[in-house]
């Protein structure tokens, strides 16, 4: 007998409840097989789905960041700081275009419109109009003193002398036309005259300041007190040894009083401007010049020059605080 005979013979196979029973599991064995076939195949089919919801997630990272990355690079640079109003900068770039950079002056008006007044108002006995007529003379009278051309470069003060007084002027004549004396200029001079052998530069002279109306110690006296600052930038041949704008832009600091006197119980002769008495300082500038009552540059200092001055005392770049009673060659 074969072995398949031998098999279909055995009693267990024989058995009507064992065969029930044998069917009965290997139904339910194909139905679990079937059951993780079908798992493995959503398995399957999910996992291309998690891939590209990865995917996608990476894509919208990747472009926050890109956008993120263009915008601060497209975004405007920050905006420099206003100026120090109260100190030049020791170690700056010099450009000779825009020499007044990186000082009190970077912003101050060119000319004389840097020193404002409030507008003209009656002052004790003086009506609106005489007040603005003072105002117009010290501007005049400040302009020709340290603005003006003639006085600047060819040493001239006869339009400054006649703006007074005819009896200030009689004071005044003989003082301006002696030889500057060393060591007897600095803070008494009247007129700012450049030193033989500099120039300015196109930028020009700038100013800033306040002028104040107020009744004079005696009548017919209406008194303005000025007080202001002027900056000069000079030329140089070799900018690229600058190391700062203090070598190229001098301060001039005033407070100085002028008066106009009129009315009948003043002099012919007397009616008229009078400068009544100031102070002033230098800031940055060339100290054998301002000895002999010269302004030169303060590149015309020996590289170890004197700096006696507190180049940092606020009252040399701002009219509110007192003139400085250390100056830069003293």
């Amino acid at each position: 007998m074969d072995d398949d005979n031998l098999l279909d013979s055995h009693p267990d196979l024989m058995d009507p409840e064992w065969r029930k029973h044998a069917q009965t599991d290997a139904w339910l064995g194909a139905k679990k097989d079937r059951k993780q076939f079908r798992k493995q195949q959503m398995r399957s089919a999910r996992r291309p789905r998690r891939r590209w919801w990865i995917f996608a997630v990476f894509v919208l990272i990747l472009g926050v960041t890109t956008a993120a990355i263009v915008y601060v690079g497209r975004r405007p640079a920050p905006v420099a700081g206003p100026p120090n109003p109260t100190q030049v900068a020791q170690f700056a770039h010099v450009d000779l275009a825009r020499p007044y950079d990186g000082t009190p002056a970077q912003n101050w008006p060119k000319g004389l419109d840097g020193i404002t007044s409030p507008a003209a108002a009656p002052v004790g006995a003086f009506k609106a109009e005489a007040v603005a007529d003072a105002y117009a003379k010290t501007r005049q009278a400040i302009t020709a003193a340290h603005l003006d051309p003639a006085v600047l470069f060819a040493h001239d003060p006869k339009a400054f002398l006649a703006l007074f007084a005819p009896d200030q002027r009689e004071q005044l004549a003989p003082r301006l036309a002696a030889k500057p004396a060393k060591d007897q200029a600095g803070f008494d001079s009247y007129l700012t005259e450049i030193a033989d052998g500099y120039h300015l530069l196109d930028a020009g002279p700038r100013t800033f300041g306040t002028l104040t109306a107020r009744p004079g110690e005696k009548p017919g006296e209406l008194a303005v007190d000025a007080k202001y600052v002027i900056s000069y930038a000079f030329d140089n041949v070799h900018p690229e040894t600058l190391t700062s704008p203090n070598e190229i832009v001098s301060f001039l600091r005033v407070d100085e009083t002028y008066v106009v006197a009129a009315g009948s119980r003043v002099a012919k002769s007397s009616q008229g401007l009078w400068l009544d008495g100031g102070q002033s300082a230098t800031s940055s500038v060339g100290c054998a010049a301002f000895r002999e009552g010269f302004l030169a540059p303060g590149y015309a200092n020996p590289p170890a020059g004197p700096s006696a001055g507190d180049q940092d005392a606020p009252g040399y770049y701002d009219p509110k605080y007192p003139v400085p009673t250390i100056d830069d060659c003293h």
